[in-house]
């Protein structure tokens, strides 16, 4: 509402989230498509992702890096690469001599091949100068770049000077790599066009080479092409020189610069990477030139990750898919229904993905298995449950590591439950055993229990919900990086300050109607003593709070003012969770927390912000089922034709009313968490809540009931008090006039205290300017 005139306060809690919090990117995102498991790990750095690329470990502990195959080569494979990898990465000029024990070294000096072991020395002597030497103070300069030019010219001329062509190749390679850190860009060029532009086995050398030959490339085309290049052949170098890639170059004329149909392959590759659309007609075009190209399934996988996100984020949680710009300041109503519209078109987009794969020959694929895992996934997310189940089960009986086979098995359970009737839809048997493997991954958990909750069994979904944060682990250290889960409901008006969930407790009570509720608690008692795994994991969490959603139904009925419903469920809580939840006993003096739940004041006889003024009788220890108790009671008391105070208990009864909103003392009654602010929210009650409108009802019948001047115009000031809360409530949030000015505006709109004024108009100013009054006006009552 008014920001000049509120501070939002949100209470500290395992379900609240400090104020400004709102989850986005990664936190959102649905994923069921590990790109972990599916070999492609030298992509790793572009899997798809909300984030932006980022560098991660392309090689596997036991990969053979290009640099060492090629040294391994060079020694006619009669040395370990373990040896090679030693001298590369742990060796100083120093260990280069014939008393070493490695290897690679002994094998040279023993076929006397004297110019590799100098172009290691030289090598090793240049390691200090093949990076950005940073000095802040400038007092290397003078000392690094001489040094560097001298090692970058006796580079070229080793490389001229020496007959073997390994050698030529190397030495050059590291006079590029200088030229690079020297600045000297025409020297790259020259360097590279000279030495490499003709080499005919384009190893790692010439790759790393035309990296640098990309960053010193004016022609943004001719750069683009070269990057391609790159991407695809130095695994090392992607992260690098993606960022050279420019997407604004027409791809057109990137292609001029391509003599083969691999090199046109690899330059759609690198612009299917960068795009964060859809990108089915450029994998077509690498399908089109190179068809058995590990890169064509990865991006295959990319689009399934995309089409994942675009569907299954706003499908499970009602926020945007993850790379969407955030609307949560947008009309969410709307917003949900665009989201929820554009799920449809891109279901429709996964179906022209599939047709792609069910026109491609999968014996021309380098990967057949993992495409049709692919096309199993985009089964189920077109709602094609047979076919999905059909190609699952295919798949079932092919040779599988542990983590394909995980990864089959989470598709088939959620195509399982999602493939079941309306009204009709449990947790089958078959899937029982998947959860169980599956226990930490958050979002997989959370996705069968949305299954269930569509198909009409809110029950199982709360429980799966109830466990989905249980113990919580990390899924897999790789994969699912945010495994946390946030979602939304349909109902959420728009202007909430918080509209989403993360547990399954503020889920229910904001959304579950109590029957849906009471249905739940049966089930937990019908079966929490079940002694099978999957039953103890299912009912771990709530067998423990019974007591808890006895207390949430009983505050649904609340809600409804069905006290008596309400009652019976209040009753059947045990004084533990009173004491623990709403009681001074268990706070060790915490009970002054601004918004505290504790019961410490009556709410018949006293108001928030207003001094004492009625004597407290029939003293009661406070809870929720007194409370509804003794509400019940006076209810019954002032609609009795035969009372003679009815206005007394009326009063009595307006009071509770009122301090069971937002402005009360027992707000408790109707809400788990309490803000300073009049947050809206997607509660049944939430009008009433702030706008006080049973305890107006009440009061005007103590108006009605009442029998002297004085005690009507209290009734009045407190109709009055009602009604400002519920022009405060619905007034324009964008009022910015002084707070003096504001309250004026709320006076002069409140009819009742116009009332007050023009009929009781000798009582007006004692009782609007000071609540002291109110214990004498009350006193007058008779």
């Amino acid at each position: 509402m008014k920001n000049f005139l509120v501070f939002i306060l949100i209470l500290v809690s395992k379900s609240l989230f400090a104020c400004g919090f709102y989850p986005y990117g990664e936190e959102l995102r649905f994923s069921f498509f590990f790109p972990e498991i599916t070999g492609y790990k030298s992509y790793s750095t572009f899997y798809y992702s909300a984030n932006t690329f980022e560098p991660k470990e392309i090689y596997d502990e036991f990969d053979k890096m290009p640099n060492e195959v090629l040294w391994v080569s060079y020694c006619k494979n009669k040395v370990s690469y373990k040896s090679v990898e030693e001298v590369l990465q742990s060796y100083s000029l120093g260990d280069i001599n014939q008393q070493t024990n490695n290897e690679m070294l002994r094998y040279l000096y023993k076929i006397k091949d004297y110019e590799a072991i100098n172009y290691l020395k030289f090598a090793k002597n240049c390691e200090f100068f093949n990076s950005w030497v940073d000095d802040p103070w400038e007092r290397n300069d003078a000392m690094v770049l001489p040094q560097r030019t001298k090692l970058l010219n006796q580079a070229i001329k080793l490389s001229q000077s020496t007959t073997n062509k390994a050698l030529q190749f190397r030495y050059t390679f590291l006079a590029i790599r200088m030229a690079f850190y020297n600045r000297d860009l025409e020297k790259i060029k020259m360097l590279f066009d000279r030495v490499y532009q003709t080499k005919s086995d384009k190893d790692i050398l010439f790759y790393w080479s035309l990296y640098f030959r990309t960053l010193a490339e004016q022609d943004k085309a001719l750069a683009n092409f070269y990057a391609a290049q790159v991407f695809v052949n130095a695994a090392d170098k992607r992260f690098m020189v993606s960022q050279q890639f420019n997407s604004e170059v027409a791809i057109e004329d990137v292609l001029k610069y391509a003599k083969t149909n691999k090199e046109k392959a690899n330059v759609y590759l690198l612009a299917a990477i960068k795009k964060h659309d859809k990108s089915l007609e450029y994998i077509k075009k690498v399908y089109e030139y190179q068809p058995n190209f590990d890169g064509l399934s990865f991006l295959l996988l990319r689009e399934v990750n995309k089409i994942e996100d675009w569907v299954f984020t706003p499908y499970y949680s009602l926020f945007e898919p993850s790379v969407a710009t955030n609307s949560f300041w947008n009309n969410e109503e709307n917003s949900i229904k665009d989201v929820l519209k554009r799920v449809e078109t891109d279901r429709e987009y996964a179906s022209q993905l599939l047709d792609f794969i069910n026109s491609v020959n999968l014996n021309s694929i380098e990967n057949p298995t993992f495409w049709k895992t692919c096309k199993a996934y985009l089964f189920y997310i077109t709602k094609d449950y047979a076919s999905s189940l059909s190609l699952l089960e295919e798949l079932k009986t092919s040779k599988n590591s542990e983590f394909a086979a995980n990864q089959i098995d989470v598709i088939k359970a959620l195509v399982l439950t999602a493939n079941q009737d309306y009204g009709k839809a449990i947790l089958l048997n078959e899937v029982k055993p998947i959860i169980l493997k599956n226990k930490h991954f958050r979002k997989f958990i959370f996705a069968l229990g949305r299954e269930l909750e569509f198909k009409g069994n809110t029950t199982d979904a709360a429980l799966l919900y109830s466990v989905m944060n249980n113990n919580y682990t990390n899924y897999n250290e790789n994969h699912d990086y945010y495994n946390i889960t946030f979602w939304k409901s349909k109902d959420n008006k728009g202007d909430t300050y918080s509209d989403f969930f993360n547990d399954y407790f503020d889920y229910i009570n904001a959304v579950y109607a109590p029957e849906q509720v009471e249905v739940l608690i049966q089930n937990v008692y019908n079966n929490r003593d079940k002694t099978d795994e999957f039953s103890k994991f299912k009912y771990a969490i709530l067998e423990k709070e019974i007591p808890r959603l006895y207390d949430l139904v009983g505050t649904k009925y609340i809600r409804l003012n069905k006290l008596t419903k309400a009652l019976n469920s209040f009753k059947k809580v045990d004084n533990k969770l009173w004491n623990d939840k709403y009681s001074d006993w268990e706070r060790n003096g915490n009970s002054w927390a601004y918004g505290s739940n504790i019961f410490d004041k009556n709410p018949f006889y006293e108001l928030k912000y207003t001094p004492e003024f009625i004597p407290i009788k029939d003293t009661i220890r406070l809870n929720k089922y007194t409370v509804t108790k003794q509400l019940i009671k006076y209810i019954n008391k002032a609609e009795n034709p035969k009372e003679k105070d009815k206005d007394y208990y009326y009063f009595l009864v307006a009071n509770c009313y009122y301090n069971m909103t937002q402005y009360g003392n027992s707000w408790m009654m109707r809400r788990y968490y309490w803000t300073s602010d009049g947050n809206r929210s997607v509660m049944i009650d939430d009008k009433e809540f702030f706008e006080c409108n049973s305890a107006k009802t009440y009061y005007l019948l103590a108006f009605k009931n009442a029998k002297t001047e004085k005690f009507k115009a209290l009734c009045l000031r407190m109709i009055g008090r009602c009604e400002k809360n519920k022009l405060d409530y619905l007034a324009d949030e964008n009022y910015s006039d002084s707070y003096a000015d504001y309250q004026n505006y709320l006076f002069g709109k409140n009819k009742y205290y116009q009332d007050l004024k023009v009929n009781y108009s000798k009582h007006y100013e004692e009782l609007t300017s000071d609540c002291e009054a109110f214990e004498d006006y009350f006193k007058a009552r008779r």
